[in-house]
Protein backbone atom coordinates (compact mmCIF):
# COMPACT_ATOMS: atom_id res chain seq x y z
CA UNK A 1 0.00 0.00 0.00
CA UNK A 2 1.30 3.26 -1.11
CA UNK A 3 2.36 5.73 1.33
CA UNK A 4 0.28 8.76 0.71
CA UNK A 5 0.99 11.08 4.30
CA UNK A 6 2.54 14.26 4.26
CA UNK A 7 4.83 16.52 6.32
CA UNK A 8 5.33 20.10 5.79
CA UNK A 9 7.63 22.27 8.16
CA UNK A 10 7.80 26.06 8.43
CA UNK A 11 10.99 25.53 10.40
CA UNK A 12 9.11 25.91 14.15
CA UNK A 13 6.65 23.36 13.46
CA UNK A 14 6.14 20.25 11.20
CA UNK A 15 2.28 19.70 10.31
CA UNK A 16 1.72 16.01 9.75
CA UNK A 17 -0.88 15.19 7.07
CA UNK A 18 -2.36 11.99 7.28
CA UNK A 19 -5.12 11.47 4.30
CA UNK A 20 -6.28 8.38 5.32
CA UNK A 21 -7.83 10.08 8.55
CA UNK A 22 -9.27 13.07 6.71
CA UNK A 23 -12.87 13.25 6.12
CA UNK A 24 -12.73 16.56 4.16
CA UNK A 25 -14.94 18.14 6.56
CA UNK A 26 -12.93 21.34 5.29
CA UNK A 27 -11.86 22.78 8.47
CA UNK A 28 -8.38 23.30 7.11
CA UNK A 29 -9.01 25.59 3.87
CA UNK A 30 -12.29 26.95 4.66
CA UNK A 31 -9.97 28.70 7.71
CA UNK A 32 -6.80 29.31 6.75
CA UNK A 33 -6.89 28.98 2.48
CA UNK A 34 -3.26 31.20 2.34
CA UNK A 35 -1.68 27.63 4.16
CA UNK A 36 -4.45 24.62 3.18
CA UNK A 37 -5.14 24.98 -0.45
CA UNK A 38 -6.90 21.68 -2.25
CA UNK A 39 -6.57 23.07 -5.54
CA UNK A 40 -2.49 23.45 -5.18
CA UNK A 41 0.20 21.04 -5.22
CA UNK A 42 1.78 20.63 -2.31
CA UNK A 43 -1.90 21.88 -0.89
CA UNK A 44 0.18 22.85 2.57
CA UNK A 45 2.20 26.37 2.44
CA UNK A 46 3.60 26.57 5.79
CA UNK A 47 5.07 29.88 4.42
CA UNK A 48 1.11 31.27 4.29
CA UNK A 49 0.27 32.10 7.56
CA UNK A 50 2.21 32.41 11.36
CA UNK A 51 2.50 28.87 13.30
CA UNK A 52 0.07 30.06 15.99
CA UNK A 53 -2.44 30.96 13.30
CA UNK A 54 -1.28 27.66 11.51
CA UNK A 55 -1.98 25.36 15.00
CA UNK A 56 -5.35 26.31 15.53
CA UNK A 57 -6.33 25.59 12.30
CA UNK A 58 -4.64 22.47 12.67
CA UNK A 59 -6.15 21.87 16.18
CA UNK A 60 -9.66 22.83 15.16
CA UNK A 61 -9.56 19.36 12.13
CA UNK A 62 -12.67 17.07 13.18
CA UNK A 63 -9.96 14.04 13.23
CA UNK A 64 -6.15 13.18 13.45
CA UNK A 65 -5.77 13.74 9.74
CA UNK A 66 -3.86 17.26 10.55
CA UNK A 67 -1.13 16.88 13.81
CA UNK A 68 1.35 18.85 14.34
CA UNK A 69 4.91 18.66 16.07
CA UNK A 70 7.67 21.51 17.26
CA UNK A 71 11.01 20.93 15.56
CA UNK A 72 12.55 22.55 18.14
CA UNK A 73 11.07 20.50 21.72
CA UNK A 74 12.45 23.28 24.00
CA UNK A 75 10.72 26.38 22.05
CA UNK A 76 7.46 25.20 22.82
CA UNK A 77 4.59 28.40 22.62
CA UNK A 78 3.22 28.73 25.88
CA UNK A 79 -0.31 27.07 26.33
CA UNK A 80 0.36 24.70 23.74
CA UNK A 81 2.35 21.69 25.25
CA UNK A 82 -0.25 19.94 25.61
CA UNK A 83 -2.34 20.18 22.22
CA UNK A 84 -4.71 17.16 21.47
CA UNK A 85 -2.98 17.35 18.23
CA UNK A 86 0.58 17.35 19.12
CA UNK A 87 1.97 14.69 17.13
CA UNK A 88 3.97 12.17 19.04
CA UNK A 89 7.18 12.09 16.82
CA UNK A 90 8.17 8.49 18.06
CA UNK A 91 5.71 7.54 15.04
CA UNK A 92 7.58 9.11 12.41
CA UNK A 93 8.38 5.91 11.53
CA UNK A 94 5.72 4.21 11.18
CA UNK A 95 4.08 7.09 9.46
CA UNK A 96 7.03 7.71 7.04
CA UNK A 97 8.38 3.97 6.43
CA UNK A 98 10.76 3.49 3.73
CA UNK A 99 10.01 3.20 0.15
CA UNK A 100 8.39 -0.65 -0.81
CA UNK A 101 9.98 -2.11 -3.76
CA UNK A 102 6.87 -2.05 -5.76
CA UNK A 103 6.62 2.22 -4.73
CA UNK A 104 9.99 2.26 -5.66
CA UNK A 105 9.38 1.11 -9.23
CA UNK A 106 6.20 3.31 -9.38
CA UNK A 107 8.44 5.67 -9.14
CA UNK A 108 10.90 4.86 -11.42
CA UNK A 109 8.13 3.73 -13.78
CA UNK A 110 7.25 7.65 -13.68
CA UNK A 111 10.16 8.91 -13.97
CA UNK A 112 10.69 7.09 -17.49
CA UNK A 113 7.07 8.48 -18.42
CA UNK A 114 4.89 4.71 -17.91
CA UNK A 115 2.00 6.09 -15.91
CA UNK A 116 0.48 3.93 -13.32
CA UNK A 117 -3.37 2.69 -13.20
CA UNK A 118 -5.26 4.80 -11.37
CA UNK A 119 -6.74 3.08 -7.86
CA UNK A 120 -10.05 4.15 -6.76
CA UNK A 121 -10.94 4.12 -2.88
CA UNK A 122 -14.47 3.27 -1.97
CA UNK A 123 -14.42 5.64 1.89
CA UNK A 124 -17.97 4.65 3.78
CA UNK A 125 -19.80 7.91 4.62
CA UNK A 126 -17.74 9.59 2.55
CA UNK A 127 -16.26 10.11 -1.11
CA UNK A 128 -14.79 8.24 -3.66
CA UNK A 129 -11.11 9.04 -4.11
CA UNK A 130 -9.33 8.74 -7.31
CA UNK A 131 -5.92 8.29 -7.29
CA UNK A 132 -2.76 7.87 -9.90
CA UNK A 133 -2.76 9.22 -13.20
CA UNK A 134 -6.29 9.80 -14.87
CA UNK A 135 -8.26 12.40 -17.02
CA UNK A 136 -11.61 13.28 -16.23
CA UNK A 137 -13.75 14.85 -19.02
CA UNK A 138 -17.55 15.92 -18.71
CA UNK A 139 -20.81 14.48 -20.59
CA UNK A 140 -19.48 16.52 -23.98
CA UNK A 141 -15.66 14.82 -23.78
CA UNK A 142 -14.43 17.93 -22.63
CA UNK A 143 -11.49 18.17 -19.64
CA UNK A 144 -12.69 19.09 -16.20
CA UNK A 145 -9.77 18.95 -14.39
CA UNK A 146 -6.50 18.10 -16.00
CA UNK A 147 -3.07 17.00 -14.29
CA UNK A 148 -5.07 15.44 -11.42
CA UNK A 149 -3.42 13.45 -9.09
CA UNK A 150 -6.04 12.58 -6.59
CA UNK A 151 -9.92 13.87 -6.41
CA UNK A 152 -12.49 13.26 -3.81
CA UNK A 153 -15.85 12.42 -6.02
CA UNK A 154 -19.10 13.27 -3.98
CA UNK A 155 -21.00 10.25 -3.25
CA UNK A 156 -23.94 11.80 -0.87
CA UNK A 157 -25.18 14.13 -3.96
CA UNK A 158 -25.29 17.32 -1.57
CA UNK A 159 -21.85 18.81 -2.68
CA UNK A 160 -22.19 22.58 -3.97
CA UNK A 161 -18.74 21.69 -6.28
CA UNK A 162 -19.75 18.79 -7.89
CA UNK A 163 -18.91 16.01 -9.12
CA UNK A 164 -16.32 17.18 -6.26
CA UNK A 165 -16.42 16.11 -2.83
CA UNK A 166 -16.92 19.76 -0.44
CA UNK A 167 -17.62 17.93 2.88
CA UNK A 168 -21.44 18.22 2.81
CA UNK A 169 -21.85 14.71 3.61
CA UNK A 170 -20.10 15.43 7.16
CA UNK A 171 -22.95 17.97 8.24
CA UNK A 172 -25.82 16.09 6.61
CA UNK A 173 -24.86 12.74 8.18
CA UNK A 174 -24.33 10.38 5.79
CA UNK A 175 -23.07 7.33 6.78
CA UNK A 176 -23.63 4.85 3.53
Amino acid sequence: MSNRNRKYSNGTITVVWQPAECIHAGVCFTSLRKVFDPVKRPWVNMEGAATEQIIDVVERCPTQALTFFWNDPSAVTPGKENSPKLFDTKNLTRLFPAPTDEEAATKAAEKEGVAPAAKITFRRGGPLVIEGRFDMIDENGAPIQSKLKMVSLCRCGLSDSQPFCDGAHFKAGFRK
